[in-house]
């Protein structure tokens, strides 16, 4: 029996529809990874969000627009973007019911952001003006799967473990960035000019939150699959437990 994973889509009105959608990489990810992708429906519904938790063994935090900075007591700076209003709500309620559950997350771009505001941490709102020296994270020309910058990863954290190395090469989607880092985690992973590029619950069992976004790019660069792998792993083990 493969884990089942829950993965949140974004919502955004396209013409007179309102609709939910992913990337289909988040779907072929899990499923490469032997898991079993079940996409939500973001909901206000605390009854339907239990029951979500009570069907699946790993959570699935994906990319999406920006972060309501209200939610960690800022006002809105002129260079926020789009903001998914149901959707922070819906994760961050979502994030915190699955932690008391100990269930194994995975977060990726918007998605480690939110798990860290979830979690009692902030985001920059926009890195470029908000953070003097900042790099490029956010190419002009799509470079989908390839390599754009470097990562720093600490010795000994569980990112090092899994990817078995100091140092790697990433794409980059994102002009908002983890600020202060929730009290229960721990950054693991940095780009050059110090942008957060990983962090890691140092209370639950499996909750790491990715910058880049490996999901396109473990095809051609088979080490980031095990991300998923060590993600699945996890699921099948709260499954079993």
């Amino acid at each position: 029996m493969r884990p089942v994973i829950g993965i949140i889509p974004w919502k955004e009105q396209i013409n007179a529809d309102v609709v939910e959608r992913l990337n289909i990489w988040n779907l072929k990810a899990v499923e490469d990874a032997g898991g079993m992708p079940i996409t939500f429906h973001i909901t206000d519904s605390d009854e339907i969000i239990d029951g979500y938790l009570e069907m699946v063994d790993g959570i699935f935090f994906t990319g999406g627009g920006d972060i309501n900075p209200l939610i960690f007591g800022e006002e809105p700076i002129r260079e926020l973007g789009t903001v998914e209003y149901d959707r922070d709500e819906f994760e961050i309620r979502m994030y915190k019911k699955a932690a008391q559950k100990n269930i194994p997350m995975l977060g990726i771009c918007r998605g480690m952001q939110i798990m860290n505001v979830a979690a009692g941490g902030t985001v920059y709102q926009d890195i470029y003006s908000q953070r003097p020296g900042t790099n490029g994270h956010y190419p002009k020309i799509a470079f989908e799967g390839n390599e754009y910058h470097s990562v720093l990863i600490k010795d000994e954290s569980r990112l090092y473990h899994i990817l078995k190395t100091n140092e790697i090469k990433t794409n980059s989607y994102h002009h908002q960035a983890v600020k202060d880092i929730a009290g229960d985690y721990a950054a693991s992973a940095f780009a050059g000019d110090g942008i957060v590029e990983c962090i890691e619950s140092t209370s639950l069992n499996f909750a790491i939150g990715i910058q880049w976004h490996p999901e396109v790019m473990y095809e051609k660069y088979p080490l980031f699959f095990n991300l998923f792998k060590a993600f699945i792993n996890a699921a099948a083990d709260y499954h079993n437990k």
